[in-house]
Order: structure tokens, then sequence, then C-alpha cells
């Protein structure tokens, strides 16, 4: 296992900063470090750099705010390179196996630093886990960073001419003097649900460093270079359909044993969906056969009233509880938040991130969660997350792949299979064309058919001409976003715009949790190997005969109940919104009518749109509706932001 937290400064201009001999600077970066829970901070000089690590020990006391950093030494690689390590390695025996000689230390920073100097610059190619490392090699001046795909943990770089800090949060940049000032295009593009720029970081001059990514520095620039893209992962071609079936329930047994084998006690989040109930499943299998495995499940509060939609359900008690009673090894806890308000936590995660999460409305379950397992003395908490875009993808990019290979027939057959109220040319029209035009025209076209919400007069908070005038439009079709994740043209666009806002701004944001908590966050899910294996299965084994998920569903025939197997209606997080929206909504409106006094905040945000909606709302959300667009995401995730900016304004100060 890796540190917590990593981070280095690096003198690569004249040797007029010296970061390693300033006490001052050295105090500085590691109190920025020592928030929330952990081990002490370590630092070390290593030639014109000063490295610091924390350890990620729970039971170790931390230090106090600013406390000054003891003495600990970076491991040293064959080829020179001080190496910092953040998170995990997987598949460890298989690549000390690999490696011409044996590894001397025990840790992942020394079994990095040997497949570096190994395998050179096609390492994290050939490596598996989630992780976050920082290389200096002081007989070069050169500094490499990088991060493994798909998850990982932070990492932001800043560099002023020869100053140069690469740390797991750009509170270690600050502290070494990097401006604090807010990256509000940033801020706006994450309005508009656009986290593609992944080079565009959250403050103006910090930058992160992508998944998948490598970054040199030197005296004479910076050079990044992606070894990892969706698009480019090779397609998967085996002889039957039980073929798939096995080969990806061998990669998620093993991928569960690797992710969650160096954690004491895991725990699930669970849920009636595919994804949690196939992780508790396969983690259940990794358990000795007398292991008892804690489930959480998230269940609405007091007031709560289900929708008349078989499409959705708000309240996963039952197949949770399902799941249980067919596994009784399973120790089922429900976790009712109650009376939480939507801003619970709210600012800690502002002072450990410096960011404003867009999902800010469900995280009030997440730390609940986290809190009772930290309590409960678990050492991660095990989730779903990557299976929608990995092995329980419904498959409904493929009539577009299908009629782009001139497969005409079977696209038309799949889509007259699906469910769905319009004619079967209209949906034709939907899955199988549309997904070939440009966004913008695709825009449009849904607008003119009443297909799409206009984002400025539904779920997006800004104003269009604020939009327009800085760019977010623009920014987003360049980059090939589709805000409302619709009409894909293939299965690797799904992924990769469904991968982007976990790959960076959800990475700082468990990050945090982890401080808070102790607690680790973890999906088997998002296993290297078992991503790109699914990945790369055709459409076909996703979406047959008009059943969607089809792997998935056959995957799991006698590991999860047949309600849960067969169900196709989809689980609706923090469903309860309304009940504490009602309650908090005459708070809710005096912060929009103070942000009206803001010039700034009056030209970003769309607040008399956002105070008209919130007062003429019902209090209740219903089938066909707009309430949610309107209120869960628009007031929720617009006041969200200014409450950051105001939470900046005050720290400045």
């Amino acid at each position: 296992m890796g540190a917590l937290l990593i981070a280095a400064a690096v003198d690569l201009g004249d040797g007029s900063w010296s970061p390693e001999s300033d006490p001052a600077l050295r105090d500085r970066m590691a109190g920025s470090l020592s928030l929330g829970l952990g081990g002490p901070v370590g630092a070390a000089n290593a030639s014109s750099a000063l490295l610091l690590s924390r350890s990620p020990l729970r039971d170790a006391p931390p230090p106090r705010l600013g406390a000054r950093a003891r003495p600990w030494r970076p491991h040293v690689g064959p080829d020179g390179a001080h190496v910092l390590f953040a998170g995990d390695l997987y598949d460890r025996e298989a690549l000390r196996d690999a490696l011409p000689v044996p590894v001397t230390g025990s840790d992942d920073a020394a079994l990095y630093a040997a497949a570096l100097a190994h395998f050179e610059e096609d390492c994290d190619r050939r490596i598996t886990g989630e992780y976050a490392a920082i290389c200096w090699y002081p007989d070069k001046r050169r500094l490499r960073l990088s991060r493994s795909p798909i998850s990982a943990p932070p990492l932001h770089l800043w560099r002023d001419g020869g100053r140069v800090v690469a740390a797991s949060t750009p509170r270690v940049a600050i502290a070494a003097g990097a401006d604090d000032i807010l990256n509000e295009e940033r801020l706006a593009d994450a309005l508009f649900l656009n986290f593609r720029g992944r080079q565009q970081g959250w403050y103006r001059d910090i930058s992160p460093v992508s998944t998948g990514e490598i970054v040199s520095l030197d005296p004479e620039g910076t050079a990044r270079r992606r070894y990892w893209n969706v698009h480019e992962l090779p397609r998967i071609e085996l002889p039957s359909d039980d073929a798939y079936v096995e080969a990806v329930t061998a990669a998620m047994a093993h991928g569960t044993r690797k992710v969650a084998g160096g954690f004491a006690r895991p725990a699930t989040q669970l849920s009636g969906g595919l994804d949690s109930q196939a992780v508790a499943s396969f983690a259940l299998d990794m358990l000795p056969p007398d292991g008892a495995l804690k489930a959480y499940c998230w269940v609405p509060q007091k007031g709560f009233e289900p929708l008349d939609w078989p499409a959705a359900h708000g309240d996963e008690r039952e197949l949770a509880r399902a799941f249980a009673d067919m596994h009784p090894r399973v120790e089922l806890e429900l976790v009712d938040t109650g009376d939480l308000p939507l801003s619970h936590q709210e600012e800690k995660i502002f002072m450990l991130t410096g960011i404003a999460p867009m999902g800010g409305g469900n995280m009030h379950w997440g730390h609940e969660i986290l809190r009772r397992a930290a309590a409960a003395d678990h050492g991660v908490v095990l989730d779903g997350g990557f299976g929608n875009n990995g092995f329980s993808y419904d498959g409904l990019t493929g009539p577009a792949t299908w009629l782009r290979q001139g497969r005409i027939a079977r696209a038309w057959r799949e889509i007259g299979l699906l469910d769905g109220n319009r004619s079967h040319s209209a949906r034709f029209i939907s899955h199988a064309i549309m997904p070939q035009l440009p966004i913008k025209l695709r825009r449009r076209l849904r607008q003119w058919r009443g297909t799409g919400l206009d984002p400025f007069k539904s779920w997006c908070a800004l104003r269009e001409e604020f939009a327009r005038r800085q760019g977010v439009i623009a920014r987003s079709e360049a980059a090939g976003h589709d805000p409302m994740f619709l009409d894909m043209a293939c299965s690797a666009d799904w992924r990769a715009a469904t991968l982007a806002m976990g790959e960076n701004d959800g990475a700082d944001i468990a990050l945090a949790c982890e401080l808070l908590y102790g607690v680790a966050m973890r999906s088997p899910l998002a296993y290297r190997p078992l991503f790109e294996l699914t990945a790369g299965i055709p459409d076909d084994q996703y979406l047959r005969d008009g059943e969607t998920r089809w792997l998935a569903r056959r995957l799991l025939k006698g590991r999860v109940p047949e309600d849960v197997r067969t169900n196709t209606s989809h689980g609706i997080q923090s469903s309860d919104w309304p009940v504490r929206f009602e309650r908090e909504r005459a708070g809710l409106l005096e912060q929009i009518e103070g942000l009206s006094a803001d010039p700034r905040m009056a030209d970003m945000l769309d607040l008399p749109r956002m105070e008209r909606n919130l007062r003429e709302w019902s209090g209740n959300n219903t089938v066909g509706g707009h309430e949610a667009a309107y209120i869960f995401s628009a007031v929720g995730r617009g006041l969200t932001a200014a409450r950051l900016m105001r939470y900046r304004e005050r720290s400045n100060g």
C-alpha cells in the first residue's frame, strides 16, 4: 500500500528558489497536508527538491495543523528516481515475476520504482493499480508525474518558471506560493456538466494530471502524454455467448480479491441495482466461509412519497433485503439520514478539495455511510462505481454502431424490440441516426422535436448569455460533450463521457472523504483488466432481443435475487430530495436574495429563474414533470457553486 498524500517542490530554474533549504516552506507545505485523518507527514531533501509523504494509517494521531514534518526517506529506484507513490498496486506477484531482479523493499513505492527502471516509459501501461506517482531524477533535473487509468488518487501541478509543485491536493501549491484564485471558467463548465477539460483545474494556475496521463517536466518545458484512452482499447472476440460471461466472471472475481484484499473488514454500499449487488456477491466469495459482510443501504426519510412510475424506484430497501435474505452472511444496515441539511459537511469538502461538487445533493448519505463504517472499524467501503459503463452497460449505442457497419436490419430489429411510447421510426431516428450528427445539430433537433430540455431553462443554473460570452457552450461542443449524455455514437463515446467526472473531480472528493473518515472507498468494477475486457466486448453482448444489460443479467443469475436480476427500472439517488428542499425552502430563498446583490453572482447565475422556480414549486416531484431539473439540479448545483465562491472569499479574507 502506498501513501495517502504525496507532494514535491522542485527547482527547475537557476537555483534561486532552493525549496529543500527553506524551513518555512517545509512547514507550510507539511501543514497543508496535515488536515483530516491520517498518519504523520514526512519530509526529505533531494537535491533542489523538497519531498513529502503522509501515511494513510487511521490509528496514527493526526499532526496538528502547521506541525513540522518529521524526517523521512523516499524510495530511490535503480535508475536514481526518488519515488513518491500514493494509492495501491494490484497484481503485485505477477509484476515481481516480470522484473529481472528481486525488488528491495516491501512497499508499493519500491515495486513501482523497480518497474519504472525496467519498463521505462512503458511502465504505467504494463502495471495495474489505483495510484498517483511523483518521480524526481536529481541528476537529470527531471520530474515525472503519472496517474493510473480509470480510477486514481488526484495529482495537481503548478509551474511558475523554474518553481514546480506537484501534489495530491492543490493546497500544497498554494502553500508554496501559487495564487489562491478560483478558476471561474472551470466552475461554469462544471455547472454545464462538462468535465472534459483535462488540463483545466479549479485554481487558475494549478492544473490536474489526468488519469492515464504522464507529465514530464525539465528546465526546457513541460510535456504531457496520454498513455491510455478508452477509444484505443482492443476489440474482444470470443467463440460463444457463454465465453463472454465466463471471462467477465473470472475477471470480476480476480479484481475483487485484488482491490479489496488489502483492507481489513470490507463493507459495501448496497442498493437494489445490479452493480452494487454484483460487488457484494463477489466480496462474499473472497471472505472466509464464516465471514460476515456489512452492507449499508440508504433509505429515504419520513415524508418521502414514491412516484407512480414503473421505470424508476426511489426506495431500494426491499431489493436490498432480498439480497440479504439470499445471502445470510450479509448484515444489512438501513441508513436513514433524517433531517441532515443539503449542505452537510459542505465547507469541509470545500476546504479539502477547493471544488464545488456537482453531486452535492447526493453526498449526505455517502457521509453517513462512511461515518458508520468508521465507527464499526471497517477499512474500506466497496461500491458499484464504474459498473454502468463497464460490465452492466445497457448496450443502447448498438443501433448507431450497427447502422454505421451497414447492419441496418439488426439495428431496426433491436429498436423495435425495445420498450418505448414513440413509433418505431421515431425511435430509429433517435437511437441510430441522431448519434451520427454533430452535437450542435443534435441539440437543435432535440429542441425542435421537443425531446430534450433546454439547459438554460431547466437543469443548468447559468445564465445563457453568460455561458455564451464565457465560452462554456463553445468549449462543450469542441470537447464533444453532450450534457444530456444522449445519442452517443458508440460505446467508447459513452464510456469516455461517463468516466470524465470520476476521473477528475470525483478523485478529489473521494480523497476528501477518506481524510474526513479514515475509510477508503473502492470499486472492484474499476479494476483495469476487468474494465478493459468489458469495454472491448461488442454491443450485441449487452443488447440482445430487446433486453438491455444482457451480459450482466446472465452473469448474475444465481448470484442476486431474480427480482433484481430482471428489474428494468432504475434507482433514483436522493429520491427524498423534495422533503429536504421543502424543509429548507425559506433559507434557500434567502440565499438567492443575498446573491442577487452581488453583481458577479447575478452575472453568472440565473438567479431570477432559480427564485421563481423555487417559489412556484408545489413541493412535490411528479412523473413527467421537470421539478427535479428545476429544483434539485438548477437550484441545488447553482447554490453549491455560489457557496463555494463565498467560502473562497471568506478564506482569502
